[in-house]
């Protein structure tokens, strides 16, 4: 089977998206399937290609040539990479939309000067969160004539209205009221007319499957992988879905500030590791600290919170430390000294239907989660007595967790064996291994194409 594949976010860059694929271009390599991924030169989450070569973990890697027209790259699994331009991008929610933008209709140019005839696909795999590639293989299955499995890894295009995207890029320039519109109504319309006409869209969710099927849509789940390394407990924790970015004066925790965790018995040390952003409103939690004791936390990631984050955690005068992001060695330093690993979402109704892949990480590492969750991911904490869980958004609900956790730590507590609960390693497993990643999208690949 030729698959090809469209997406914004593809190797050597690092974070939930490119590890996803990572895996199963893997799975579907090893079963003999022949994969193209069409990507623009990696970049994210930096401007450009420069920044991201020049950061910790950009430097060493070899970099491609960087052309008008597309440009071919071997990857590590063997696949082959066709490269697309891309727009120098940033921090703005604007800049980013025009980037994935430019690159997605770039990618159906080159897709069709380079891959039709002959060389056509089988079958069209779009991933978001880059909703313009959703646009992208819809089209390209239409004039090539294949099936299009449009994978849809959070709620969208209910997000769209949800967290105000057009208002929050554009807003400044444009009338409400028309901004208003194209959120509530034209791109949610425009999107999910694409869905229904997918072959199949892959989410990750068994609540947004629910969702899309009484739409209309064909939906199937197949959820975030933990790779095996991660089952094995390899170090460094790098698939919590976190990206890395450029070092920073607080690269490294000093000794005195990193005791094995088997030494940190009094209060809780909290470790958040991954994106910085308005999806993860960390800035409940830093002022839920205010209201607990012997709570601290320590946040390892970048984003556009992060300046909002640091001056909320001076303003409540708790004990947060931020650091730039890691992999390897220097974030396994991290997890030494962590008791516990914070997942958080803000209180969008959407995020119910939404499970971040770094939960099924800490799960698989039997690390005691607190979960600023609701919905699904709530569930899966609860059921399997993997950790805490706290209201999105309410900061009492989220000091009551922290207190609760900090209480169970010092007493010794053992987590995820509750008697009548799966255990959270074993769920892992079960529901959320590589191995189980792989032989699901195979599955839905060979039916589509069939």
């Amino acid at each position: 089977m030729r698959i090809l594949l469209l997406t914004h976010y593809y190797y050597p860059e690092v974070g939930a998206p490119q590890r996803r694929w990572r895996i199963l271009v893997d799975h579907l390599r090893a079963a003999g399937h022949q994969v193209i991924t069409v990507a623009p030169h990696p970049h994210y989450p930096y401007p450009d290609r420069d920044r991201f070569f020049d950061s910790q973990v950009g430097r060493g890697r070899r970099r491609v040539d960087l052309r008008l027209r597309g440009t071919w790259d071997a990857g590590v699994e063997g696949e082959r990479i066709l490269r697309v331009p891309y727009l120098r991008s940033g921090s703005s929610m604007t800049r980013q939309m025009l980037d994935q933008a430019v690159s997605a209709t770039g990618a159906m140019s080159i897709v069709l000067d380079r891959l039709r005839g002959s060389s056509k696909p089988d079958v069209v795999v779009s991933t978001t969160p880059a909703l313009p590639y959703l646009l992208a293989g819809d089209t390209l299955s239409r004039i090539l004539r294949v099936p299009h499995v449009a994978e849809v890894r959070d709620a969208w295009p209910d997000l769209i209205s949800e967290m105000n995207l057009v208002t929050s890029a554009v807003g400044k320039y444009l009338p409400r009221k028309f901004t208003s519109s194209v959120e509530h109504a034209l791109l949610p319309d425009l999107l999910t007319r694409a869905q229904r006409r997918a072959a199949v869209v892959v989410v990750t969710t068994e609540g947004f499957k629910r969702r899309l099927e009484d739409r209309g849509v064909t939906a199937e789940v197949v959820r975030s992988g933990v790779s095996p390394a991660e089952l094995a407990g390899a170090s460094g924790l790098t698939a919590t879905g976190a990206i890395p970015v450029v070092s920073s004066s607080f690269d490294k925790p000093s000794e005195s500030t990193t005791p094995n965790r088997a030494e940190a018995r009094s209060g809780l040390n909290l470790l958040y590791v991954g994106t910085v952003g308005r999806s993860q409103d960390l800035g409940t939690s830093i002022r839920a600290l205010a209201r607990t004791e012997g709570v601290r936390l320590r946040i390892v990631g970048d984003g556009v919170d992060t300046a909002a984050l640091k001056a909320a955690a001076a303003e409540n005068d708790v004990p947060v430390e931020f650091f730039a992001q890691h992999a390897g060695a220097e974030l396994a330093a991290h997890w030494e000294w962590a008791d516990a690993g914070l997942v958080s979402l803000s209180p969008l109704e959407s995020y119910e239907c939404t499970v971040p892949s770094k939960l099924y990480s800490l799960m698989a590492r039997r690390i005691p989660v607190l979960g600023v969750v609701a919905g699904e991911a709530a569930d899966i904490i609860t059921s399997t007595a993997a950790g805490e869980v706290a209201d999105p958004g309410d900061i009492d609900s989220i000091a009551a967790a922290m207190t609760t956790m900090r209480v169970r730590i010092e007493s010794g507590a053992e987590f995820g064996t509750n008697s009548s609960a799966e255990e959270p390693r074993e769920w892992v497993i079960r529901h959320a291994s590589a191995a189980t990643m792989g032989h699901d999208y195979e599955r839905i690949l060979r039916g589509v194409v069939a």
